[in-house]
């Protein structure tokens, strides 16, 4: 695929691999929005080191690290983070390296003292470093991380948010849509190639949305549905607000009413919600679902699980999305 419109997140980055020093970066944004793309782009021709942390235990997390560092598996090694720092540092003693940790919030959330650790690394390293943090916990990162690692924070030089690509940018990379159907999967999929990879170029907007989004065995929908899974427990009151908002639905007010919460427990949840970047005010006392294939899922899908399972999905989209699709398409783009 072409890479296209990250041109100043290229620029930002390689500003501080010019610097003379060792730098620390968190790189972030929802999963699918291109940040892996980007590295590798900024990387391809640098000396890099890369590393997809797990959500696993500490010691786990550091036993599978070292394997992929080629340490010996005839016994369970697990070398403390200095040691596996020094190890990936060894081959660039001589030049700038970077080390890029892909998802670090797996670590850092199971071992707030990772960060201290790293940042004694960067600053001792005999040769500069640049090291890179990225994660897709968007919200995490923005209203979590800081309070978790304390006054290691200081020591991050710079936070580069890689944001959704424009409608002008997607039809670029994915020339075989028409420009109708770009806008209509842009209301759906937003500016996430990670989401429009998963769609078939041969086919419509139309025929997209029922084979890779209604249909339930499609990754997408399993996406949409799960989209709670992993950052939250009691999923029952998270699935009653976003289905309550996806309904136009987003004002505090309205939200009581149709959920008979309290307002200080849908105060609450909200905040988590927002948190974790599924949610946004969008005013006094009003909210939205942020990501579209979210808002798409709660307002055509969710409602209607019954109908799901005994229709195939062209008939249910037939029957359900598509007389009113173009309405969400356009409040779509009134709100974006």
């Amino acid at each position: 695929m072409t890479f296209v419109g990250r041109e100043t997140e290229l620029h930002y980055l390689n500003q501080y691999y010019n610097t003379q020093d060792s730098r620390i970066l968190v790189v972030y944004g929802q999963s699918g929005v291109g940040k892996t793309a980007l590295l590798k782009a900024f990387c391809a021709d640098k000396g890099a080191v890369y590393y997809r942390a797990r959500s696993c235990s500490e010691r786990e997390q550091r036993y599978q690290w070292a394997k992929e560092l080629g340490y010996s598996q005839e016994e369970e090694v697990c070398p403390e983070y200095e040691e596996l720092f020094e190890k990936m540092a060894d081959p660039f003693s001589d030049e700038k390296m970077i080390l890029v940790v892909d998802e670090f919030h797996y670590i850092v959330k199971g071992d707030s003292g990772f960060f201290a650790r790293l940042n004694q690394f960067a600053k001792s390293s005999s040769a500069p470093v640049l090291v890179i943090l990225c994660s897709s916990a968007a919200g995490w990162v923005e209203n979590c991380m800081v309070r978790k690692i304390g006054g290691e924070a200081a020591a991050i030089s710079g936070f580069l948010k890689v944001r959704e690509l424009g409608i002008g940018q997607m039809q670029e990379l994915y020339p075989e849509y028409s420009q109708d159907d770009c806008v209509q999967l842009y209301a759906v999929l937003g500016g996430v190639p990670g989401l429009w990879n998963r769609t078939d170029r041969k086919l419509s907007a139309a025929d997209n949305l029922i084979d890779c989004i209604v249909n339930k065995y499609s990754s997408i929908h399993g996406e949409m549905a799960g989209c709670l899974a992993e950052e939250l427990r009691e999923t029952a009151v998270y699935n009653t607000l976003l289905a309550t908002m996806a309904t136009g639905s987003g004002r505090l007010n309205d939200l009581y009413h149709r959920t008979a919460f309290s307002r200080a427990k849908i105060s609450v949840y909200l905040k988590n919600l927002m948190e974790i970047g599924l949610v946004e005010k969008v005013g006094a006392g009003s909210y939205r679902i942020t990501k579209p294939h979210v808002r798409f899922y709660f307002r055509f899908i969710y409602p209607h699980q019954s109908l799901l399972e005994e229709l195939t999905p062209k008939q249910f989209y037939k029957e359900v999305v598509e007389d009113a699709f173009p309405g969400f398409v356009r409040e779509a783009y009134r709100k974006s």
